[in-house]
């Protein structure tokens, strides 16, 4: 790289925050003017007249008020909001729109053969969109490098399962996941939205098992996929591009074909006998070990799962875990606070050697 490159790159990157945030100050001032129209019914020419029509047929002008103060105040949050992302959070905004935007075409023209649809455009925006948010998955998966702790409101002992799910990340718990088996995903929606508040609050990451669209509903950071699950590309579909997923493997083989997926984590197991789920496969340390040889380095986070203890974890630590994951060992507890602390302390030891 010359001394010119250098400085070119130093110069984006130092102007990336005011960019994003002049482009999204434009575009908001920009619609903010259809729903004043919308509201006002003043049009200056026949385009905006169109606008104004169609705005008003949709209902749009019973959303103006609402909506332009929410305009208004982001317009003077926008001024002082720091940008973490840079370039990597305008770009994957700037390819969802236009992802959206090709949707929405082919959508409307669905049933006009003789019309050009672009769902080409939106599958390719959409690959683009998922390449531009992988930072910020890699981000979120590191969190899994540590105590992972699943939370089933069946085995907390008879406890709020908000109440054990604080008590694990106080103890520790970088990442949960709340796995319900209910099929009633409305009556659970609620707590989903809860921890992933608590999760926020605390630094930590919230997964939720099985249900992409529970996770994208409740905002939370990913989803857990086992292997009958809906297929990993196929949940990307209902996931927003800075979520994770990640899957449960018991044979070296899924493994190697969740990461050629693009899996964010990769977990693996059982390690050890376990009372909490009687059907699952055996994997053992050796799995993992294999596993950790065939991965290249830099690759997901594995993730240990099954029967691990503070007597065992050093073993999978041994074996390549970048963390480990449990349920009742913490969730049963009758201290569950002091139960995550030793199981992430007896990890976070043996990882330092």
């Amino acid at each position: 790289m010359t001394a010119n490159d250098r400085s070119s790159s130093s110069s984006s990157s130092s102007e990336a925050p005011h960019f994003t945030r002049e482009w999204l100050l434009s575009a908001l001032r920009y619609v903010r003017r259809d729903f004043e129209a919308a509201r006002s019914g003043e049009a200056g020419d026949d385009r905006a007249r169109a606008r104004l029509d169609t705005a008003r047929r949709l209902g749009l002008d019973g959303l103006a008020n609402e909506t332009m103060a929410a305009i208004d105040r982001a317009v003077e949050e926008a001024a002082r909001l720091e940008w973490p992302g840079g370039l990597e959070a305008r770009y994957t905004a700037l390819l969802g729109a236009l992802r959206a935007l090709a949707e929405t075409s082919s959508a409307f023209n669905a049933h006009a053969p003789n019309r050009p649809h672009l769902s080409y455009l939106a599958d390719a925006m959409a690959q683009a969109e998922l390449a531009a948010a992988s930072g910020a998955r890699r981000r979120t998966a590191e969190r899994l490098r540590g105590l992972y702790v699943i939370v089933d409101p069946t085995l907390t002992g008879g406890r709020s399962p908000a109440w054990v799910a604080e008590q694990a990340v106080a103890g520790g718990a970088s990442a949960l996941q709340l796995r319900v088996k209910d099929g009633d995903k409305g009556r659970w929606l609620p707590l989903a939205r809860e921890l992933r508040s608590l999760c926020a609050n605390a630094g930590a990451a919230l997964i939720v098992n099985d249900h992409p669209d529970v996770a994208a509903a409740a905002g939370a950071d990913g989803v857990h996929l086992g292997q009958g699950d809906l297929p990993l590309p196929a949940s990307r579909e209902s996931l927003r591009p800075w979520q994770i997923a990640g899957t449960s493997n018991a044979l070296q083989e899924e493994a190697l074909a969740s990461a050629e997926q693009g899996a964010d984590y990769i977990a693996v197991g059982r390690m050890f006998p376990t009372g909490s789920k009687t059907d699952t496969r055996p994997a053992g340390p050796e799995t993992l070990r294999a596993l950790r040889n065939a991965l290249p380095e830099g690759g997901p986070p594995l993730v240990a799962i099954g029967g691990v203890t503070p007597e065992n974890a050093p073993e999978v630590a041994r074996a390549g875990a970048d963390g480990v994951c449990v349920i009742a060992a913490v969730t049963l507890a009758a201290d569950p606070r002091a139960a995550a602390a030793r199981l992430a302390e007896a990890f976070a030891a043996a990882k330092r050697g």
